[in-house]
């Protein structure tokens, strides 16, 4: 039988992860999304995956989306993370970033910036899971914004 939702997040909170913000075009508009669930896939061909919630406003966006950016932050990005927690807070105004390659903005500051041709899509539970393969990287030295036990932390602190 499976444990209830809560004590599995709690779990799952215990597990240190990176924060990156996933963002796709959404219409004519641009949206973006904190997540965590980001992992590496593959490295022949480089692909990513991101979980993402059905009911997330960026949900349709990113399944439908044929390119899809994943910025990863930095340490002291915890407003950025914020901010694009926030439902009401998700759209990028023209003047946010500055657009990579694809056309999508990149988090000024963020370590990493990563456009993804989007490739399968599976269901898992109430998420999907999308996968990507990675089209263009720009990163940088720094040290990043990890979420651990509800908390955002960095690395030694």
């Amino acid at each position: 039988m499976p444990i209830d939702a809560s004590r599995f997040r709690h779990a799952m909170g215990l597990l240190p992860t990176g924060v990156t913000v996933v963002t796709a075009r959404l219409n004519a508009e641009v949206i973006g999304m904190t997540a965590s669930a980001v992992a590496s896939l593959s490295l022949e061909p480089p692909m990513l995956l991101v979980c993402v919630g059905h009911a997330a406003e960026i949900h349709e966006a990113i399944v439908g989306a044929p390119i899809f950016g994943v910025n990863v932050l930095a340490a002291g990005q915890e407003d950025v993370a914020e901010r694009f927690a926030a439902r009401e807070r998700q759209r990028f105004a023209p003047d946010d970033g500055h657009p990579g390659p694809a056309g999508l903005p990149l988090i000024d500051g963020a370590l990493a910036h990563l456009e993804c041709r989007r490739a399968d899509v599976f269901r898992g539970g109430d998420h999907s899971i999308v996968t990507g393969v990675v089209e263009w990287v720009q990163d940088r030295e720094g040290t990043p914004l990890c979420y651990f036990g509800s908390a955002y932390r960095t690395l030694g602190a």
